[in-house]
């Protein structure tokens, strides 16, 4: 018999009993909902070898109908949404100087994850989490031969769990940090969650660590945790429908550095499903349930809002997938006491630290940011003939107090929660801003138009000053995925005004400068796997377009003090005085070229998986109500 390496897997062990029947598409073309050619050509199927995915490529195997199937009915994945455009502000880029970038198509997945010694997994603790009762001898000898179970050595592994509720978790506390901890050390925590907080905590990991357990780079610790934890969600290994919406959140955070099916739009997706099966909105508005129960659920909620404003921009383009969202009003504004009462001094072991005051006060003042933003967007959107002078106010006198709030005194300049929430602010500004000036192009509003610029200018700088502030701390590696978005939007800013012949010789050659300096900050995080996809993309631009005022070999070497104070003192007079000339003018911008098209809004659409630009010419030009629904 020719045994062609399309034969279906067959189940050991088994006799006198009907062979398993296997579907014809392979699992993730199932999962997907594609045609599949792995009955005809074998596996990897020519779907799977497209997407890069081969190794995920395998035959789905039919029980029997008297037995439980937990891989027949993968729910959570049976109708994925329709993906938007990944990492769009760097596809903006490419076809804003029509080049193909051919780099931020092709990526390398490392194909050796870490695989422990039995003698450093298989302790008494992670023995617990060798076999999933729930799933039946064929799921979970596959789920063992992808790793699935195999742990880092508990010392590294307890470093990577304090490592996620030190950094990751303050940021969206969707999780009681002391059940979870509980449930850690005896084992008796959920596997896909495990995996899913170890995935954004080998971003933040000692170097060391991750090298202890087997890794080559952040980006395959972070491939190999996800690829664990796109697993157990993919064989339903999970059915407790809180656990599973705490990993779709958590999992909203990620980006590899390379595209994924499995991104921002999908997990969100995920979340808001999971969020209506739990009833989530009205329980927070009844508050029927144990107080301890009403504060997770509420902090859950609020993560779930600002989870658009924070990482994506694409709650507006759907809003149908945002139906959870309404009817804010109705539920209590996040509060600080909205935290879980906890003592960490006893079953915590030393893995949990004592949350900070600036800690507790971030989300709240994020969540207020997001809800002021919320509203300027609605009036610059549904009332275009309005003023749009006026809406900032609510916002300007949010920021004054900001301070106070954060709980800050004196450490505004170094403060990583302080300073991400600025970011946020400004990042915010400047996409209404630029939104106004595209509005008001062909109205007769020339005094608003000018307000907008002025406005954008100013965001731009402040954003310039927060970034020169983390660069010379050095402390890039401490900040939410959203601050090293705003950062690379930030860039993209800075190359649309040094290209653009409409702007003044002094704006475009001061943009030049910030540009060298926005990639000095973002060298620093040059093993974060987010950036090692972008920073090729932007330094292949630049380069064609001779973009850089100073030589690329001095990237990554931090400017010395007066260097850095002289060049803000150089910017702020640039941007205070933009109609003054300068005799530097770029020697690739032609006379007729024209103005880079940055269609779409990438300061909000940052890193959506699917390398389509398709129509996304404008982002506020999309049919909101064509796009894929959440259930």
């Amino acid at each position: 018999m020719n045994t062609s390496r399309s034969e279906p897997q067959r189940a050991h062990g088994e006799t006198g009993k009907r062979a398993p029947k296997a579907n014809k598409s392979c699992l993730p073309c199932r999962v997907r909902k594609v045609k599949c050619d792995a009955t005809v050509i074998g596996l990897p199927c020519s779907s799977c070898t497209s997407r890069q995915c081969a190794k995920d490529c395998v035959l789905h195997v039919r029980k029997g109908r008297s037995r439980q199937s937990s891989t027949s009915d993968h729910s959570d994945c049976q109708n994925p949404p329709q993906t938007e455009p990944d990492l769009l502000y760097l596809n903006i880029l490419n076809d804003a100087v029509k080049e193909t970038t051919e780099s931020s198509q092709h990526h390398t997945i490392s194909n050796t994850p870490y695989r422990s010694r039995p003698e450093e997994s298989f302790t008494p603790r992670n023995c617990l989490w060798t076999k999933l009762p729930q799933l039946d001898d064929i799921d979970n000898e596959y789920l063992a031969k992808k790793g699935v179970f195999d742990l880092p050595p508990p010392q590294h592994l307890d470093t990577l769990v304090k490592t996620y509720f030190d950094h990751v978790c303050t940021f969206a506390p969707v999780i009681n940090r002391a059940d979870f901890i509980r449930g850690y050390q005896s084992g008796d925590c959920s596997l896909f969650l495990l995996h899913v907080i170890l995935t954004p905590a080998s971003l933040h990991a000692p170097v060391d660590v991750l090298s202890a357990c087997g890794f080559a780079s952040r980006s395959a610790a972070q491939e190999s945790f996800f690829s664990k934890a796109k697993l157990l969600h993919n064989f339903a290994a999970e059915d407790d429908p809180l656990l599973m919406l705490q990993g779709s959140i958590i999992l909203c955070m990620v980006i590899l550095d390379h595209p994924t099916d499995r991104d921002f739009s999908y997990w969100f997706h995920n979340a808001i499903r999971l969020a209506t099966k739990l009833d989530l909105r009205d329980t927070c508005i009844r508050e029927d349930k144990p107080r301890k129960i009403i504060k997770l659920y509420r902090r859950i909620w609020w993560t779930l809002y600002v989870c658009p404003f924070s990482h994506i921009f694409n709650v507006f383009v759907n809003t149908r997938r945002s139906r959870l969202l309404e009817n804010t009003s109705a539920i209590k504004p996040r509060t600080e006491d909205d935290w879980e009462a906890e003592d960490v001094s006893g079953a915590s072991s030393g893995l949990l630290s004592v949350v900070t005051p600036q800690q507790k006060a971030s989300p709240v003042a994020l969540c207020e940011l997001s809800r002021i933003f919320g509203q300027c967007l609605s009036i610059v959107i549904n009332k275009p003939h309005q003023d749009p002078r006026q809406m900032m106010h609510p916002l300007d006198t949010w920021r004054k107090s900001l301070a106070n709030k954060m709980h800050v005194g004196g450490n505004i300049g170094t403060d990583v929660y302080y300073l991400n929430i600025q970011a946020m602010s400004y990042r915010f500004e400047c996409i209404l801003c630029r939104l106004i000036r595209r509005r008001l192009q062909q109205s007769q509003h020339a005094d608003w138009s000018e307000w907008a610029k002025e406005r954008l200018r100013s965001a731009i700088l402040e954003l310039d000053m927060i970034s020169m502030r983390v660069l010379a701390s050095g402390t890039l590696q401490d900040f939410p995925m959203p601050f090293i978005t705003t950062i690379t939007a930030l860039l993209a800013l800075h190359i649309e005004s040094a290209l653009d012949p409409a702007e003044t010789d002094l704006v475009r050659s001061m943009a030049r400068i910030s540009i060298s300096q926005t990639m000095l900050v973002l060298t620093q995080g040059k093993e974060i796997p987010a950036l090692k996809r972008a920073l090729p993309v932007f330094e292949e631009i630049l380069a064609k377009k001779n973009l850089y005022p100073v030589q690329p070999s001095v990237l990554g070497q931090a400017p010395t003090q007066s260097q850095s104070q002289s060049q803000d003192n150089i910017m702020a007079d640039a941007y205070t005085s933009p109609n003054a000339q300068f005799n530097i003018v770029p020697s690739q911008l032609e006379q007729g070229e024209s103005n880079l098209p940055l269609y779409g809004d990438f300061l909000g659409l940052d890193f959506l998986d699917d390398w389509r630009l398709g129509s996304w010419n404008s982002l506020f030009d999309v049919d909101m109500g064509s796009q894929g629904q959440a259930e």
